[in-house]
């Protein structure tokens, strides 16, 4: 996982009306283009959609004025006067953050911050969310204290929506499971905690296979962990989060995890090029009684700093390609769960309402969500387009003697690409165009879902229409331009939209 570390947005999504009233998710239908079915509908389904949700990053930290708001630190290079140099290096911690949020006069404000991520969440046709949390009913950082603020904000918002508890666990060679269990008791009876239909309550743990010397710990531990449980009367299901397939080929006794595991789900291969693996993965979970939880994302981007080393890396997600691919892939495998990586990691990759995005991704995700759920492609009702780009070339000069970690690098995967993407959704035939100065670029769409690229062209503003029998139906222009040299690098894949609607808030 990621360091621990008055307009809505940019203008990405055209947001120019009201927001919806607090627990009016449903009536957000109307910012989609595809007819999205009430969220009782949806959650009749078998299939369940969560989103992973990492607690250092949420809506607010500490409750602060925006303008001192610990994002700003996060992003800026400079710490935004804090005085903190740390990642001047990097041009940063992050490159993204969530929509602003203003300060909140009242004493519950932690659980009115998560009450708006729920009612986004349902908005989109999420069942809930996988909280990471802390083996520590009290940790040092207050961040990880909140799971109860996060389980009282969902039976507040709705008592359908559910949190599925994703527990760390301790790193001594020494430590017990003792203390995992009495945390998980404590909280593990409340309505929101999700449970399987047959009662069983799964839990998610990242990374367990790491190998000793990083905390590791062995099969017999987590058999124990399950006793305990057992003894006081709860009956687990754990969904190991296997960082990825060479990981979990790696461990010694495979067999007898297979044995102790409901299911498993991975966190790497975040590429369209590996989306194939949510069939391949779902096929060999079957053959050992298993479920698979499909993974989705958007984008993974980081910076790492360590007293060793600083690394800049990011995956090549060609636009909106990769999320789309592991979606489709999800559906083909017919998984029964569906793990978002992640709602807010800002760290490395998140999907939620951002400055950067708007709600481009989460609109994506929400017509994916339907698909997954019902089986069919939602019929479109509406006209709609969508763009990502980066704002820079990724060979763009960059100041290297600001940026003096080095450049951004590929680990693993495509090899970078430089183009913007139109997503048009079109209730019938069109014609498409990508305008970047006198660069012009048409194609003849179908009805449906098309994704229509060209080169990104530096120096330029993007301008994106939709035409019918010579008459302009619909037009967007990015809310980011182009740069054709940078300060410091930023491989984000900005986003926006044509939409105008009422966000829930």
């Amino acid at each position: 996982m990621a360091i621990v570390p008055s307009a809505i947005a940019r203008g990405p999504d055209r947001i120019r009306s009201p927001l919806l009233a607090p627990g009016d998710a449903a009536a957000s239908a109307l910012c989609y283009p595809f007819v999205q079915p009430s969220p009782q509908l949806l959650r009749a389904s078998g299939k369940k959609v969560f989103a992973w949700y990492f607690p250092p990053f949420q809506l607010s930290t500490h409750n602060e004025l925006d303008s001192k708001n610990w994002y700003e630190r996060w992003l800026s290079p400079t710490g935004a006067g804090s005085g903190n140099l740390e990642y001047l290096s990097t041009g940063g911690l992050l490159r993204d953050r969530p929509l602003p949020m203003p300060k909140r006069p009242e004493p519950n404000w932690k659980q009115l911050n998560f009450e708006v991520e729920i009612r986004q969440a349902i908005a989109m046709g999420l069942d809930g969310f996988i909280l990471e949390m802390s083996y520590r009913q009290v940790h040092s950082d207050d961040r990880f204290n909140r799971v109860r603020d996060m389980l009282a904000a969902a039976k507040a918002v709705d008592p359908e929506f559910r949190i599925l508890l994703a527990p760390g666990f301790p790193k001594g060679a020494q430590d017990t499971p003792d203390e995992l269990a009495q945390t998980l008791l404590a909280v593990i009876d409340h309505p929101s905690v999700f449970r399987l239909p047959d009662g069983r309550v799964p839990l998610a743990t990242f990374s367990p296979e790491r190998p000793a010397k990083d905390g590791g710990k062995p099969i017999l531990w987590w058999q124990q962990l399950l006793d305990l449980l057992r003894a006081q009367g709860v009956e687990p299901a754990w969904y190991p989060m296997f960082l990825s397939r060479t990981a979990m080929n790696s461990i010694p006794n495979l067999a007898e995890w297979r044995a102790t595991m409901a299911g498993y789900s991975i966190f790497e291969g975040k590429t369209a090029s590996q989306a194939a693996s949510n069939v391949s993965e779902a096929v060999d979970a079957r053959k050992y009684g298993l479920d698979w939880m499909a993974r989705v994302a958007f984008q993974d981007m980081r910076v790492r700093k360590s007293a060793e080393k600083v690394e800049l890396r990011h995956w090549e997600s060609s636009n909106s390609a990769t999320l789309r691919a592991l979606f489709e892939k999800a559906i083909e495998s017919d998984a029964q769960m569906l793990n978002i990586l992640t709602w807010n990691d800002y760290g490395e990759t998140q999907v939620a309402p951002s400055r950067d995005r708007g709600y481009a991704v989460t609109d994506l995700l929400a017509y994916y969500t339907t698909w997954f759920k019902t089986g069919q492609a939602p019929p479109i009702a509406r006209d709609a387009l969508y763009y990502f780009h980066r704002k820079h070339r990724t060979d763009a000069p960059y100041d290297t003697g600001k940026q003096t970690a080095g450049p951004f690098t590929i680990p693993s995967g495509p090899v970078a690409e430089n183009q913007v993407e139109l997503l048009a959704f079109l209730t019938e035939p069109g014609q498409l165009s990508i305008r970047q100065g006198s660069d012009l670029r048409t194609l003849s769409a179908p009805a449906g879902m098309t994704s229509f690229k060209a080169p990104l062209v530096a120096g330029t503003t993007p301008q994106f229409e939709l035409s019918r029998g010579n008459q302009v139906v619909e037009s967007l222009t990015s809310a980011t331009p182009v740069q054709a040299s940078v300060d410091y690098q930023d491989m984000t894949y900005y986003a926006g939209g044509s939409i105008e609607c009422a966000r829930p808030l």
